[in-house]
This record gives C-alpha cells, structure tokens and sequence, in this order.
C-alpha cells in the first residue's frame, strides 16, 4: 500500500486543516495511506510584533515548500493567504478547497462594547483592539472613531485567551479560523464586518494544497478536493496584491464576489475602497494591466459601500 506524507504547521488551526484534507482524501482514495508530518517554519517562532515584509518570503511556508523539493513530505496543506503570490519553481497548487466564508470578526469584552452607529465599529471610544496586519491597523483607525489599534500576534486560541486575561478591549481574527476550532467565547460578543467594507487578506477562508509540479499522481488524487469557483475568486485576489508587490508589507484587502472586487488599501489620508466588475477571459498580462488601471483610477477609490459595516453574530 502507498504512503503519502502531508506536511503541517503544528497550531491547532494549520491540524485542522490538514486532518480536512487528510479525511477528504481518505475518503476518495481508499487504496492510499495518508501520514501527516509536523514542519516549524520561521512563522511559527519569529513572534515579531509585525510581519513587515515577510509574506512574500514564504514566512509561514518555506519550510514546508523545502521538504516538498527534497521528497520528505509529498503535500503541503497551507492557509492559501500565507502563500506568496507567486509560485515557486518546480511547486504548484494541486488543489483550492471549498472556502469558509471570507470575512473579520470583531471579538470583544461586553464591557468595551457601545453602539456608535453603523459606520464605526461597536466599542467605546479609545478601547484597544488586537490586530495582527497592518491591514487590519489602517481600518481600525478608519472605522475605529478613537480606537486604539495594537499588535497582537499568536495562533487563534492564544490571541482569545489574551483577550481574557485584559491584553487588549478586543481582537480581530478570520471567522475561519474562529470557526473552524469552535472556539469557546462564552462571555464574550462577537460582531462579524462585512467584507465589502472591511476587506480581508486576499486569499483568506481558503485552504490550499501545494504538491510538486511534476507529481501527476497527487495531483490526479487532489483534482477532486479543487474548487473552481473558490480558486477563480482567490485567484482575482492574489493578482491584486501581487500587482501591487506588497504582501504584509502593503496595508490591502481584497474581496471577490459573484464577478465583482471590493477592495481597499491604505493612503496618506488614511484608508481608501472601491469596487469594480471584473472582466473575464483575460490571460495573466491583461489582467495585471486591468488591475493596475483601476489601483490608480482614484475616481474608485472615493467612497464607502453603504451597506452595513458590522453585526452582532
């Protein structure tokens, strides 16, 4: 019987993900045997307060792409927003799963609580939030109204348990990944942002398979986990981002939905959105010259969507 080796991060998040795709393989694959082998990558002990200019080096990923190139592992199960926009050579992405819905939530203590309106986030003025991106700091001072934006890195469950313990009045994480581990927030409230006016990462709810590009027997055993509605999405997302070469480094959120982009990214007068219909059929060129056109029509980049921003959940 052939064994296949799957390499994961060890957070509680990165298990969950890979046991996912490691059950939907078994499942459709009953003849192959399924391992799953624990890889730390400079991610998972780099605890710097900001990841400036890191994503794009494969911070959260190297480590797991080097043991794909050697043959120790033969996939890698990776949060699709932690790869770099660019793949490296001789890789290749052998699957985009079914993603959770792509979207912030606002986790915080009853007491930091208070209706401002529907164009500020629900805290009282001058409450901390934990936010781990420069994405997520650009917002908060937009939809803030004097909130206090602060870096607050850890996998999912510690950031929850710093918010316990008075770290911070509140934290913004990926309902994912919130979701996903079932995470215990008796006690809490809970307010999920609309990601047409508080843009997540590019990329973000989706989970992605990475194999080598020459492995046609895992690619033919991951082609059934691909989602191609997901991965047309997240495909539009990450084009925006690689355009704009930032990675961390560029405050930016992308969101697709049904053919249409709602993004933002951060200005000198603070942070600036828009949208626009996206075309179809366009190969890698045109696109990325589509892109650029609308990243400096500033006519675009004037306005709020007028739906709602947040709601409690």
């Amino acid at each position: 019987m052939t064994t296949l080796v799957a390499g994961t991060r060890g957070s509680d998040l990165a298990l969950w993900q890979t046991r996912h795709v490691l059950g939907r393989l078994r499942q459709a694959a009953p003849g192959v045997t399924f391992e799953e082998r624990l890889i730390t990558t400079r991610g998972d002990v780099d605890m710097s307060e900001r990841l400036v200019g890191k994503l794009e080096k494969g911070f959260f990923t190297e480590e797991l792409e080097a043991a794909l190139r050697d043959g120790r592992i033969d996939l890698a199960v990776h949060s699709l927003k932690d790869l770099p926009t660019r793949m490296p050579k001789g890789l290749a992405l052998g699957a985009v799963l079914t993603r959770h819905k792509p979207v912030d939530v606002l986790i915080a203590k009853p007491e930091a609580v208070a209706d401002r309106g529907p164009a500020l986030l629900p805290l009282r003025e001058g409450a901390t939030v934990g936010a781990s991106s420069l994405r997520r700091d650009a917002m908060v001072r937009r939809y803030g109204g004097g909130l206090k934006p602060m870096p607050l890195r850890g996998n999912v469950p510690t950031r929850v348990q710093r918010l316990r313990e008075g770290k911070a009045d509140a934290i913004l994480l990926a309902a994912a990944g919130v979701e996903r581990l079932a995470l215990d927030l008796s006690g809490l409230r809970k307010f999920e942002l609309n990601p047409r006016r508080w843009m997540t990462a590019p990329g973000q709810g989706a989970v992605a398979v990475e194999c080598r590009a020459g492995d046609a027997r895992v690619q033919g055993l991951l082609a059934p986990l691909h989602y191609a509605d997901t991965a047309g999405a997240v495909e539009w997302e990450r084009a925006f981002l690689r355009v704009l070469e930032g990675g961390c480094a560029t405050p930016f959120g992308c969101y697709v939905e049904s053919g249409r982009a709602y993004f933002g990214q951060a200005v000198e007068s603070g942070w600036k959105s828009g949208s626009v219909v996206l075309p179809a059929g366009l190969d890698e060129t045109a696109r990325d010259a589509f892109i650029v056109r609308v990243l400096e029509d500033k006519e675009r980049l004037d306005a709020d969507d007028d739906s709602w921003l947040h709601r409690a959940v």
